[in-house]
């Protein structure tokens, strides 16, 4: 039988969330889920709550429902969406774009089991949250961007803010030419505290333009 734990974790994998980062949001060590036996304290599941208020109570701890609930956003974004306004809504994808190093990805993710969240531009392909301050001031911690793919592998819009999908993760960027040559690009940061990094190429899985960037503490 599947318990609170399995839950958990199961919820965890979908909204691509790490047990370092999980750790950090709780406020506990990041073994605290490995030492979990089968359910949680009443306190730990209030706190759960907060830091992820999409997350189902009764589905957590009862198995009941579905894993998400859906909120008043969800339920106006599904409203508008059958008005006309499909462009508008976009899968957000469960990664987290790094602003600073790059992420470990490695388990892909399929676009049709996403949460759905709602664009303030329309033509974007997909949404996704940001980490680190890297990007500061122009694009916040904890943001969230709405991007394009780059369909024309030969066009990179230099200079402009870009979500890089690379071989070893995610992340977002001011991209430069680099003088080591052409299969060479740098990644440079808004903050003048990081210093430039060098992408091959190959490793570049695809390119997306940012169209919008919206503070995610505003949409509570």
């Amino acid at each position: 039988m599947e318990t609170v734990k399995d839950r958990l974790l199961r919820y965890l994998r979908a909204e691509g969330i790490s047990n370092s980062k999980f750790a950090r949001d709780m406020g506990v060590s990041v073994a605290y889920i490995g030492a979990m036996r089968k359910s949680m304290p009443e306190t730990k599941v209030a706190k759960l709550m907060e830091v992820y208020p999409d997350l189902n109570r009764d589905w957590l701890l009862y198995g009941e429902g579905e894993m998400r609930r859906q909120t008043s956003r969800e339920q106006n974004s599904t409203q508008w969406a059958s008005n006309d306004y499909e462009g508008y809504v976009v899968p957000l994808l469960p990664v987290e774009a790094f602003a600073g190093t790059l992420q470990e990805w490695s388990e892909g993710v399929r676009l049709q089991d996403c949460r759905r969240v709602m664009s303030p531009i329309k033509g974007a392909d997909i949404a996704i949250d940001v980490n680190g301050d890297s990007m500061e001031p122009n694009i916040h911690n904890g943001s969230r961007i709405f991007i394009k793919k780059i369909n024309d592998a030969a066009f990179i819009p230099w200079g402009n803010p870009i979500v890089i999908d690379t071989q070893n993760g995610v992340l977002v960027k001011v991209i430069q030419p680099s003088k080591d040559g052409d299969e060479v690009v740098e990644a440079h940061s808004y903050n003048e505290k990081y210093p430039p990094m060098k992408i091959t190429k190959s490793s570049i899985l695809g390119l997306y333009r940012v169209l919008a960037t919206v503070n995610t503490s505003r949409l509570i």
